[in-house]
């Protein structure tokens, strides 16, 4: 293949080091990175940021990991805020130009923000998911549970907080907060500068009305399916799994200039949690939204600083939406050997604007005998290449951020190219954007040499990397280097990539309902029961399985908007509003989460997790082996996730099974209870309760008194019996009764 050299410019930045050429002009001191080839300090979009001069002076929120001490004292002196520290990682707000004052120092690591926008991942779900079981209290259950004393938080939209669905039966807020990111009309919540804060006091007075669902009611109907009560009809047959959870909701900016929204993500995480252990209440975090670029591994610093706060502590838990792009091809994994040569196609989507936009990933050991070189083909009539980039390998883009020119044969020029490498951990990034001259072009990423490495094109719509139908060998002889995208790796946002993080699937809920307007909608598309051609899957980049779950999604009814009421969307109580997608099945499993805090108050994360993934559902609709990167584990059965899990099985729980002996057995009027290591607990917690064959309970007491043995006099009808004592509705004995 002949490769026309084209011109190039860059910006080295082992050579502003070493000649300590500072300037007031941001690409000049472009930036302080340790040597050439050695790990980058700064993120492209923070270089790009710094080559841009009227963003000097502009506040950007960075993830810092190195020596907390030294990034805080930095940053306050330097006219930024220190907002807080998970580990060795800081989340802080500072001027671009003052990041050269932390990228100098040692002790300094590396700093990160992201230039990736946000995206919304948008009756029968509980019966689907096995809920109405759990929330009914069913044997071998001692009572229903519905999520009390837990808290629901849900980083989305905003809320509409006047439904009903969302208030007690005394008409007051079930809303502990609102944190609308959107908002500058009243006071953020310390230690963050940004945003407004509304609590229940407020919400409950009137004075909250500045805040609204900012998405079409995106995060009042993820909010609805996580905790709504139903209340907003007699039968409440839309309520959520967890209808006595209290909320917590962020509305997060879904334009955020410079979109720093991963840092204000991160930053909703700690300001839920921290909400939550100030009240003692374990807490479920529930984001059914994310971007479909990053390194899909959750090695980032966002996916670092989240797992530690998901770790900090006991009685935390996080859930999100797995994506809705399962069956296009975003991605594309090219491996090459010596002598072979390899392209995919990217195009300009015309709709989204002139750019495009591709992110490369590899592991060090997989890239660095490999090049990569870039080209344009017309396409407009025939197929014909018109000019190229030579290749290059890892050291020409790494730490520079470079400026190249496609010109082609007749020296006319066809796009401007954008790039830069780092090196983080022991992965490469190579991020491009292309700026096309004209939307004939199908651009080619073509690699030579040895190695392995993915890449993502996306441009916020679906078909960015050209799929089918390709020409032919005969139309094109340089087909039979093609490499198609692919339908793998597709699972939104680093940190949903997290071992930490419960990541959901999507299968169908059901296809029609009556509309507010009296008609019948029907949507025949719906798999009902099964696996949505839309939910996202993985694997992860480095080989994990993602999704970990699946749970019911489209067509699913929830608390809607009411000053939006759409005749078509709205169901026939004008009450609730149809969506689908990860969106709506993420808060079913979050919903989930909450109703085994209410029964484990002390779990951890993991217990969740096992919880969740150890009791799904693999019925004759689950691809098999499971788990795998289409069904996780399988469908959610939340019966089954309360009843599978026992004290003596979940890590953090601080409640044991005691040995209990009960004399004499059968017994007549009354009998003894004698506890083992009844000092473990506290004696008025301890309650004892007697069920029948049938799962009903016919007695119950509060065991009191500073004794071991305990009489028991049960007016009970002769048969056979189940006794449970439990501790803070926790179960800590139990054993068989028989009444002569």
């Amino acid at each position: 293949m002949t490769w026309n050299i084209m011109l190039s410019y860059s910006f080295n930045l082992k050579t502003t080091i070493m000649k300590k050429v500072i300037s007031t002009s941001a690409f000049l001191f472009l930036f302080l990175f340790v040597g050439f080839g050695q790990q980058s300090k700064l993120s492209f979009s923070i270089v790009k940021r710094l080559a841009e001069e009227n963003n000097k002076n502009k506040l950007a929120a960075l993830f810092v990991k190195g020596n907390v001490e030294s990034v805080k004292a930095i940053t306050l002196n330097n006219g930024g805020s220190f907002k807080y520290a998970v580990n060795d990682i800081a989340a802080i707000n500072l001027p671009i130009s003052k990041v050269a004052l932390l990228a100098e120092r040692n002790d300094v690591l590396r700093i990160e923000d992201n230039s990736m926008k946000l995206v919304p991942m948008n009756d029968s779900m509980r019966v689907k998911n096995n809920i109405d079981a759990a929330q009914m209290g069913m044997a071998p259950l001692l009572q229903g549970y519905e999520g009390e004393g837990v808290i629901m938080g849900i980083i989305d939209s905003g809320i509409d907080f006047t439904h009903p669905d969302f208030k007690d039966s005394s008409g007051n807020t079930r809303v502990i907060s609102i944190w609308d990111h959107n908002l500058t009309v009243g006071s953020a919540p310390a230690p963050f500068t940004y945003g407004t804060e509304f609590n229940s006091v407020a919400i409950n007075s009137g004075g909250a009305t500045a805040h609204v669902d900012n998405y079409f009611g995106h995060g009042t109907h993820v909010t609805g399916v996580a905790a709504g009560s139903g209340r907003a009809i007699a039968d409440k047959r839309y309520r959520g799994v967890a209808p006595k959870a209290d909320i917590i909701s962020v509305c997060v900016n879904w334009n955020l200039p410079d979109d720093d929204w991963l840092s204000s993500v991160a930053d909703a995480v700690e300001y839920i949690y921290t909400k939550a252990n100030t009240l003692n209440k374990p807490c479920v975090i529930n984001i059914s939204a994310g971007t479909y670029f990053g390194s899909h591994d959750a090695k980032d610093l966002q996916g670092q600083i989240i797992e530690g706060l998901i770790t900090a502590q006991n009685k935390r838990a996080l859930i999100c939406s797995a994506g809705n792009l399962g069956s296009y091809p975003l991605h594309t994994q090219h491996n090459v050997n010596i002598g072979d040569t390899t392209f995919t196609w990217v195009k300009q989507i015309n709709y989204w604007g002139p750019t495009i936009y591709a992110d490369l990933w590899a592991d060090t050991a997989d890239f660095n005998q490999m090049q990569i070189g870039l080209a344009a083909d017309d396409t407009t009539s025939g197929f014909s290449l018109r000019g190229s980039l030579p290749y290059r390998n890892i050291n020409y883009h790494l730490n520079n951020l470079r400026n190249d020119t496609i010109y082609g044969t007749s020296g006319n020029r066809l796009a401007r190219v954008q790039s830069f490498g780092e090196l983080i951990g022991d992965r490469y990034q190579i991020q491009f954007i292309i700026y096309p001259d004209s939307n004939s072009y199908h651009f080619r990423f073509s690699t030579t040499g040895l190695g392995s490495m993915d890449m993502w094109s996306y441009n916020y719509l679906p078909n960015t990397i050209f799929s089918l139908p390709i020409p032919n060998t005969a139309t094109y002889p340089a087909m039979s280097n093609y490499t198609l995208p692919d339908i793998n790796q597709n699972i939104v946002s680093s940190f949903t990539c997290s071992d930490k993080v419960l990541t959901v699937g999507e299968t169908g809920n059901k296809r029609s309902y009556k509309m507010c307007n009296g008609n019948i909608y029907n949507l025949s598309s719906i798999n009902v029961n099964g696996l949505e051609s839309a939910s996202s899957h993985g694997p992860t980049r480095d080989g994990r399985i993602k999704p970990d779950i699946t749970a019911s999604g489209g067509i699913t009814l929830s608390a809607a908007v009411l000053s939006q009421v759409n005749a078509n969307k709205y169901d026939s109580t004008c009450m609730y509003v149809r969506d689908g997608g990860t969106s709506t099945s993420a808060p079913v499993v979050a919903g989930v989460a909450a109703l085994l805090f209410q029964r484990y108050p002390n779990a951890n994360w993991l217990d969740i997790k096992n919880c969740i993934l150890g009791n799904a559902l693999v019925d004759s609709i689950v691809t098999t082996p499971v788990p795998n990167n289409f069904w996780g584990y399988g469908k959610l059965d939340g019966f089954a996730a309360l009843t599978g899990c026992s004290p003596s099985n979940l890590t953090g729980s601080n409640v044991q099974l005691i040995q209990s002996n009960i004399y004499p057995n059968p017994f007549r009027d009354d009998f003894t209870i004698e506890l083992n290591n009844i000092n473990n607990y506290k004696k008025n917690n301890l309650n004892l309760s007697i069920t029948n064959a049938l799962g009903e309970v016919v007695f119950k007491t509060t065991l009191k008194g500073t004794e071991s043995e305990i009489i028991i006099k049960p007016n009970i009808h002769s048969g056979i019996y189940f006794y449970t004592v439990t501790s803070e509705k926790e179960l800590v004995s139990k054993g068989k009764l028989l009444k002569l």
